[in-house]
């Protein structure tokens, strides 16, 4: 007699599996060999308890192994800087096609077996997970070189992110900042945006976290973007998305064109119509927020991938959620090239705790196809 679910509730349903169960005995008339269906459940339970200690086994094997895995790549890399893993992980061009190769393993089911297609696919998950650890321990690779001075963890943090991200062509050598020697916020800000009403109110948020912030005007957007792409200023401020349209694609456009970088974004919302606008400042490379800013605001990465059968978006988030990122917007966008049949994707991912930055940096830059770092930013 088969078993039914009551009212799709787990305890109804326990009640009517053991009422069928006394049943059964009752008709059976306790024939010998009979074992409860609550018996077999338990037994089964018992044995699958079994196999979640050797998994867990499995686990920290694994885990070992990785690390020795991890010894072996770092050992073909000069260690005298904080920096040199860095170096090599994502500014020499050929070092992500080796990694590709050095961290895939061909993992081989026995043709045959009842569950073939059940353990292709855990292989395949257990493939990416050492993926993501093999990520994870050359992000870290240097730790102690950057805590030199534990009194200074903080600007040591922003010093391992800036060295990790990778340099953007256009950045002359007297821009980048002196990190060892930056204060927290920025001074001497000249910020460029078309003004009205809600542009203001994006400005005068911004100014919080900005030091003597200046506006200048300008016409329309492309305008508001060379000044910034031409050194007119050192900030611009473009809408990127609202409640009414969603995502802006003719600003990311402008983001694209001009190659800017998200530094901080704020939301103006409209009392006339109560729509709400997500305002970036942007600057000319990427920027790194440093503790003392994001202590009490959310922390946001950015970045625009392309996914394909090697690296579908799936294995992305799954990266992300490992590293304790929240996927928080994901929009398709169109792909580089005409002819490219790989999707591009924009993803904003919001750090919570425990978040591992450069782990996910790292894992982008080796594995992930087209990515690019659209900006490390805070929500003011």
């Amino acid at each position: 007699m088969p078993i039914f679910w009551k009212n799709g509730r787990e305890g109804d349903a326990q009640r009517m599996l053991f009422d069928r169960e006394d049943e059964y005995r009752e008709n059976s008339g306790r024939r010998a060999g009979y074992l409860a269906v609550g018996e077999k459940l338990r037994i089964t339970d018992a044995n699958l308890a079994r196999l979640d200690t050797v998994i867990a086994n499995t686990a920290e094997m694994r885990h070992a192994l990785i690390a020795e895995k991890v010894r072996a790549i770092l050992s073909a890399i000069s260690n005298e800087y904080p920096d040199d893993v860095y170096d090599r992980l994502v500014r020499e061009e050929r070092f992500p096609e080796t990694f590709a190769q050095i961290s895939r393993r061909e993992q081989l089911v026995t043709e045959g077996a009842c569950s073939e297609e059940e353990i292709a696919r855990a292989f395949a998950a257990a493939s990416a997970e050492e993926r993501i650890d093999l990520c994870r321990g050359l992000a870290h690779a240097n730790d102690r070189m950057y805590l030199v001075t534990p009194d200074r963890m903080d600007a040591h943090w922003v010093r391992m992110l800036t060295d990790l991200v990778r340099e953007e062509e256009h950045t002359d050598d007297d821009m980048t900042p002196d990190l060892e020697a930056r204060a927290p916020r920025a001074a001497g800000e000249r910020v460029a945006y078309l003004r009205n009403t809600y542009t203001d109110a994006a400005f005068d948020a911004f100014s919080r976290v900005l030091r003597a912030a200046a506006s200048t005007y300008y016409s329309d957007f492309p305008g508001v973007c060379e000044a910034l792409y031409y050194d007119r200023a050192s900030a611009c401020i473009l809408p990127l998305e609202n409640t009414s349209d969603g995502k802006l694609s003719r600003f990311y456009s402008l983001l694209t064109k001009y190659d800017l970088r998200i530094a901080y974004v704020t939301s103006v919302t409209a009392d006339d119509t109560d729509v709400t606008t997500r305002y970036a400042l942007l600057r000319r490379a990427i920027t790194v927020p440093h503790p003392e800013e994001y202590d009490h605001l959310g922390l946001y990465l950015e970045c625009r991938v392309l996914t394909d059968e090697d690296m579908p978006l799936y294995r992305i988030l799954a990266a992300a959620d490992a590293y304790h990122l929240t996927t928080t917007r994901v929009d398709t966008v169109s792909g580089p090239y005409e002819d490219d049949d790989r999707s591009a994707c924009d993803l904003i991912l919001r750090a919570e705790d425990g978040a591992d930055l450069p782990a996910m940096l790292t894992y982008c830059y080796l594995l992930v196809p087209g990515f690019t770092l659209l900006g490390i930013y805070l929500d003011v």
